[in-house]
């Protein structure tokens, strides 16, 4: 497994979450993620989160892929 960077795009729309479970702040890349941290980081059951944590490498006709 291989943990994913997300950096800085002309064409997607970032957004900063600033969590007080986990103390730190997360970079999403929709609207639609950055919501669902705020559900998540107001929901007594959960006591943390990651957000991108894992991707994963395929073999596909040969060739290792992301």
């Amino acid at each position: 497994m291989i943990r994913r960077k997300i950096k800085r795009s002309r064409v997607k729309k970032l957004f900063k979450f600033a969590t007080q479970k986990n103390g730190r702040t997360f970079l999403v890349e929709s609207s639609l993620e950055f919501d669902a941290c705020f559900h998540i980081e107001y929901s007594p059951e959960i006591k943390a989160f990651e957000v991108q944590v894992i991707g994963f490498m395929y073999l596909f006709e040969g060739k290792s892929n992301r």
